[in-house]
């Protein structure tokens, strides 16, 4: 299984044709997180005018893919990961933490992400980017 980040997510939708071909090569199953979905959801603008055709087309997606959720082992991975980073003085978001705690306690160990120097500093996770 390989996890796919928020960045990922958001340029399906525009069709990104380089993240569209790492996809079409792959034959594992994808997966992506609750606090991935949340990412998601805090940016779809209810002001927009395209708001409800992107808020469908997320919907879908997310429905479609393996939605893998935070639980206290992944709160305990989370946590590690971060802190590991501090102390090496490598500073990423929190959300990303999480995202990787959540993939890598569920034993993925890949992530499709656009963002690589957010998660290319955790071990134990291999970074697809496009």
């Amino acid at each position: 299984m390989i996890g796919i980040d928020t960045t990922a997510l958001i340029d399906l939708y525009k069709k990104d044709s380089g993240l569209i071909k790492i996809l079409s090569s792959l034959t594992e199953h994808i997966s992506t997180t609750v606090i991935n979905s949340l990412e998601i959801k805090f940016g779809l603008d209810p002001k927009r005018k395209d708001y409800e055709i992107e808020k469908e087309f997320y919907t879908r997606l997310i429905n479609n893919l393996i939605i893998l959720d935070l639980n206290l082992e992944c709160v305990e991975k989370s946590s590690d990961i971060f802190w590991k980073l501090s102390e090496k003085g490598v500073t990423i978001g929190k959300f990303d933490c999480m995202i990787a705690g959540v993939l890598l306690s569920n034993g993925v160990s890949t992530i499709i992400t656009k963002n690589k120097k957010h998660f290319e500093n955790i071990k134990g996770l291999k970074v697809l980017s496009y």
